[in-house]
């Protein structure tokens, strides 16, 4: 009877310590945010592409960008008013160990520069990175969105509101699965992306014979 009573005492208490270190571990876990998985998925993209409206002196334009981590882009700029539409402004093209460059249709000319980690930055949001610039709206609130169309893909519109007036400050629109963005706006900043993690081809421009 004795020996009955004290292992039930024992598994009583035993039980009793594990559900003490259960609960303590279930307050010590914290759910990811959305926006932590948003930015998570962005740290962990290896190539993509994005696509930026915007002015310039007041004329507009559009900017594309190319990315193969972690060392290759490519940068092109077009303006995009009725007297130049489509229009070369400027071309870059970036390797490991050098810079390609040419304004309009002039020819390239190159420079040897650093190596610079793009995935280690990410695709940029206008002038800023899309992580920065998300990593600084974390005071605001998030709202969920509706599912909408964005080309032939769909996502998900989450809004970035304001906790005194609820004003709106920024929206991303991301793919429920992935949690990668397809756009993002915040001002005059219109920042469209596409083929994430995807096979892209950087190639490096021809440059013309020096003279002899």
């Amino acid at each position: 009877m004795q020996l009955a009573l004290a292992l039930l005492v024992v598994s009583v208490a035993g039980w009793w310590v594990e559900g003490r270190i259960k609960a303590a571990n279930a307050r010590r876990f914290v759910p990811a945010s959305e926006l932590d998985r948003i930015e998570y998925a962005i740290s962990r993209a290896t190539s993509w592409h994005v696509s930026t409206s915007g002015t310039i002196q007041g004329k507009p334009f559009q900017s594309d960008q190319d990315v193969v981590c972690p060392f290759q882009s490519h940068i092109l700029t077009r303006g995009m008013g009725s007297e130049a539409a489509g229009a070369i402004i400027s071309e870059i093209i970036e390797t490991q160990d050098h810079m390609y460059a040419r304004e309009g249709d002039a020819t390239w000319s190159s420079v040897p520069k650093a190596a610079s980690d793009k995935c280690r930055v990410g695709p940029m949001a206008g002038p800023t990175p899309l992580i920065a610039t998300l990593a600084s709206l974390k005071s605001a609130i998030l709202v969920r969105g509706d599912v909408i169309k964005a080309g032939s893909d769909s996502c998900r519109v989450w809004n970035f509101v304001s906790g005194n007036g609820g004003a709106l400050l920024a929206s991303v629109c991301v793919d429920d699965a992935t949690r990668l963005p397809y756009e993002f706006k915040m001002g005059a900043v219109d920042a469209h992306y596409t083929y994430w993690d995807m096979p892209i081809v950087i190639e490096t421009p021809v440059l013309p014979t020096p003279a002899q």
